[in-house]
């Protein structure tokens, strides 16, 4: 009965770290940002003045969660190569 709970504890990890790694996607600059020529007007500006506020938090967020994501990769490899090192020292009796 217990390899069927550490094999759902398991499978719910995977599951949870597949779901952080989709949560990282690159965001979109806002289409105001590209358009030749000046402001039409006050109310023009102010909205792309909050699309691109909005733009830079969630560019800031996209580094946040990209550096997360490396890390963890960096900490798997690491971990990997550590358990491989280990494996082979067993076996070559040191």
């Amino acid at each position: 009965m217990r390899i069927p709970i550490v094999a759902f504890v398991s499978m719910a990890v995977s599951v949870q770290a597949s779901v952080a790694l989709a949560y990282c996607n690159e965001p979109s600059a806002p289409s105001c940002a590209d358009r030749y020529g000046a402001f039409d007007d006050e109310w023009e500006f102010s909205r792309c003045k909050s699309e691109m506020e909005t733009y830079k938090s969630d560019v800031e967020t996209f580094l946040s969660c990209t550096k997360r994501e490396a890390e963890a990769a960096s900490d798997k490899a690491i971990s990997e190569y550590n358990d491989a090192v280990e494996s082979f020292n067993r076996r070559a009796g040191r």
